[in-house]
């Protein structure tokens, strides 16, 4: 599959997306700072939030070995030091994600995306360095609590960038 950049108008069905330093965004200052507020909107289900960093690696392919998603919890992401490609898949009852309906998004530095309740999503690659490193939020515990994977070694998806 190719990967395709992302847009709020192509991820909607996903979530939500917003490139954090985006100067455009509402604000507000004194001329010393800007505050720019509530861009990606988090409806926690949980009072206790986590701030959590993943470190991922790859090799020269763009494989998907896994897919997983959070039945009662969001998931916010963002890449802070290299661009980041995510395997999406709308959410669904089924024990996998459907093939045809995988989608791949190449998801710039500094843009944070909000992936609603039942999203498939595989493991954020690094798009030019051989690491990124992700910003991830998730209630307290939703990665022992509220995750559904599958192993999609097998099956030997590999992105297009």
């Amino acid at each position: 599959m190719k990967a395709k950049e992302i847009s709020k108008e192509n991820f909607s069905e996903y979530g939500q997306v917003h490139n954090m330093l985006d100067k455009e965004a509402a604000g507000f200052g004194n001329g010393l700072f800007i505050f720019y507020r509530d861009c990606v909107r988090y409806c926690a289900v949980s009072p206790n939030m986590g701030l959590s960093t993943l470190s991922v690696a790859r090799d020269d392919k763009f494989q998907i070995l896994a897919m997983e998603h959070h039945n009662y919890t969001a998931e916010v992401m963002m890449p802070m030091d290299d661009d980041m490609v995510l395997c999406l898949a709308r959410a669904g009852s089924e024990a996998e994600p459907c093939q045809e309906d995988l989608e791949a998004f190449i998801v710039p530095r500094y843009s944070m995306v909000h992936l609603n309740p039942g999203v498939w999503h595989s493991m954020p690659l690094p798009m030019h360095k051989t690491e990124v490193n992700v910003l991830v939020v998730l209630p307290e515990r939703a990665y022992h609590n509220d995750l559904s994977s599958v192993d999609m070694s097998e099956k030997e998806l590999f992105i297009e960038v």
